[in-house]
């Protein structure tokens, strides 16, 4: 079995919608974020990987760890994902735009989330927290 780690985050804005995004080439939609490069802590990690996929800086918002979960790859057969997740949430979306990797990005309210296919990372560990707190 092989094994990826990620640092992800569950994103939402002022007003409570969640932002998923989904890859070229997947039917997936899942949370901002990516793999580590060696030896790089999780936050430069998140703070690359937004960078990268939606143009945000997350040093302008609100950031806090919510946990570790590991799980299946919905993408890779027979591989395990292992990730550190935040949660950020976005005082502004002036800048905010998907990259080149990113094939379509969605603001999920909580009466729509069951209409996408999401990946197990964010459907097993950050939709629970997110549907249950009312303050993120």
């Amino acid at each position: 079995m092989n094994h990826i780690y990620l640092v992800n985050a569950l994103v939402t804005d002022q007003a409570g919608r969640m932002l998923a995004v989904r890859k070229k080439n997947s039917k997936f939609f899942q949370m901002v974020g990516g793999k580590s490069e060696k030896d790089e802590e999780p936050l430069h990690t998140l703070r690359r990987e937004f960078l990268e996929e939606i143009n945000i800086d997350i040093l302008l918002h609100d950031v806090s760890f919510l946990g570790k979960h590991s799980t299946s790859a919905v993408n890779e057969e027979n591989t395990q994902v292992h990730a550190n997740v935040f949660h950020v949430k976005l005082n502004a979306l002036e800048t905010l735009r998907i990259a080149s990797e990113i094939e379509e990005m969605a603001w999920i309210t909580k009466e729509d989330y069951h209409t996408y296919q999401l990946a197990h990372l964010l459907e097993e560990f950050s939709l629970p927290i997110w549907l249950e707190k009312k303050d993120l």
